[in-house]
């Protein structure tokens, strides 16, 4: 499946798979410091999903634009910021394609979540970045979050730990696989990305299955790239609490990147 459908079908389970008040808990420090540091005010955060962000954003005093390639994902966000009771702004727009369709101006960008593995070639990622620094003023700010793919190329790891989330009318399980190429394949970024989503509903199991493709990106290859489309002051951490990248057990890639 490509992204586009891929999280339209998911739909109303994404939020069911993140433990979102725990996830965003552990990143607020991350995001206050680093906003308030560069006198930030106004953040777009692309491939927003259901909005979470967006609205963590907003409820932090921010004024938060956000967009997703996904309809379903881009309702679902509204009905998150309705629920919160703040403005967000939210446009169904993919990643290299924002500037035209939300503007411009903006002091900082996310794109968080794993969402730039989904652009599965240099073309397409390179526009991508291009486009950030089109909708950034200058000095803005771009923050990355992907998974640590160096780690998993190197270690060659299939499972994230299941998500099990008890209902009133039963029980929600995903499971998260990651397929690797060949040992030695010539191009060992290229994997796929499933979810099954296993659903107890009156006593009996039913289960989905979505698998998608990504590209596996090294922080050499984000760091290329970015520079390239005219980034600077590139840093590199191992997650929100800034632990360096090659820190033992870190599972994610941060970046963040000024707009030179």
């Amino acid at each position: 499946m490509d992204a586009r459908d891929f999280y339209d079908e998911l739909g109303s389970d994404y939020d069911l798979m993140v433990s979102w008040e725990q996830r965003l808990a552990r990143e607020e420090q991350f995001f206050r410091v680093l906003f308030s540091e560069k006198g930030c005010r106004r953040v777009l955060d692309a491939a927003c999903g259901t909005g979470m962000h967006a609205v963590a954003f907003a409820r932090a005093g921010l004024e938060c634009v956000g967009a997703d390639l996904s309809a379903a994902m881009v309702e679902k966000a509204r009905e998150n910021a309705r629920a919160a009771g703040v403005t967000v702004r939210f446009e169904t727009a993919g990643l290299g394609e924002l500037a035209a369709r939300v503007g411009t101006g903006f002091d900082a960008a996310t794109c968080l979540g794993n969402s730039l593995p989904h652009l599965t070639d240099d073309a397409s990622l390179g526009a991508c970045f291009r486009d950030f620094a089109e909708l950034l003023v200058p000095g803005g700010l771009l923050v990355i979050q992907n998974r640590n793919y160096d780690r998993l190329l190197r270690e060659r790891q299939r499972f994230m730990p299941p998500a099990a989330r008890p209902q009133a009318d039963g029980e929600t399980l995903f499971l998260r696989i990651t397929e690797f190429p060949p040992v030695g394949a010539k191009n060992d970024e290229a994997v796929s990305f499933t979810i099954l989503t296993l659903k107890k509903r009156g006593g009996a199991w039913s289960m989905t299955e979505r698998t998608t493709p990504l590209r596996a990106l090294r922080r050499a290859t984000l760091r290329s790239a970015l520079e390239r489309a005219g980034f600077t002051s590139v840093r590199v951490y191992g997650s929100y609490a800034q632990q360096p990248f090659d820190a033992p057990g870190t599972a994610d890639l941060v970046i963040v990147a000024e707009r030179g």
